[in-house]
């Protein structure tokens, strides 16, 4: 699942290959790839770096933009937490009211923001994500929060309930109606008006492996959910696949589309 040819662009590590540790998923990505004294090096696009024991990603050809990094203790994440997900409408589209610890199938993870307030409202997350790159973002951010828990406990608490799996959601053997919920989100463009994050969106994108078939990723994941499929779509995005949901959950700038099973 998801070799070092899986990302489109070059990224290198500038840090010790004995600096990861062996436990991890990641682990054979990150060692495998180039340091940036090699002859390789004028060609890459992006460096893995430690900073502060946070792996994180920069740009190689703009020094000015910030690092990506999974931190679940950022201060501005800790007040979407505090705010909770019960009477927000990515809560209402999951059907939290209705259900009691409800599992659910997180199939395009990405850094893990939206598998850490699904748990963190009491859901059990398995989160999955294709891209080496950002999957080792994630199960770094994810690790750190694990480790965090005889100062943070409840930050601990909350990332136990995440498993994560590296692959391709359409190529994984997931039974009949597993999870109470599937929840897609689906990369879209940044939102112009902010710089900040029109530029990490398109890290993202650059890194990442190439586009999945929105039909076939909405009936794998009506296959998979025993009561419902959640989409996350910009607001004016069209409908995943062009079929059209039982309920739609609008904001101002995001929707949740909710297919009914």
């Amino acid at each position: 699942m998801g070799d070092l040819k899986s990302d489109q662009a070059k990224i290198l590590r500038d840090f010790d290959s004995a600096e990861i540790s062996s436990e991890t998923v990641s682990h054979c990505f990150l060692a495998q790839l180039d340091s940036p004294d090699t002859a390789c090096a004028a060609a890459a696009d992006y460096r893995f770096i430690l900073d502060q024991g946070r792996l994180a990603l920069i740009s190689v050809q703009n020094r000015r933009q910030s690092p990506v990094l999974v931190d679940f203790f950022d201060r501005a994440f800790q007040r979407r937490l505090a705010d909770g997900l019960h009477g927000q409408l990515m809560g209402k589209a999951l059907g939290l009211k209705s259900l009691r610890t409800p599992t659910v199938l997180d199939a395009t993870a990405g850094l893990g923001t939206d598998s850490y307030l699904m748990a963190h409202a009491g859901c059990l997350v398995t989160a999955i994500e294709r891209s080496p790159a950002i999957f080792a973002l994630l199960e770094d951010g994810l690790r750190r929060a694990v480790q965090a828990g005889c100062v943070r406990e409840s930050a601990s608490e909350v990332a136990r309930r995440i498993e994560i799996r590296r692959g391709d959601f359409l190529l994984m053997d997931c039974p009949d109606k597993a999870y109470d919920v599937v929840y897609l989100d689906p990369m879209f463009p940044a939102d112009r008006r902010k710089a900040s994050s029109r530029k990490e969106m398109t890290m993202l994108q650059n890194i990442a492996t190439e586009d999945q078939n929105e039909s076939e990723l909405l009936s794998q994941s009506l296959r998979c959910a025993r009561r419902r499929v959640v989409v996350k779509r910009n607001r004016r995005s069209p409908e995943l696949g062009g079929i059209k949901p039982t309920l739609k959950f609008q904001g101002s700038r995001l929707r949740f589309d909710v297919y009914c099973c």
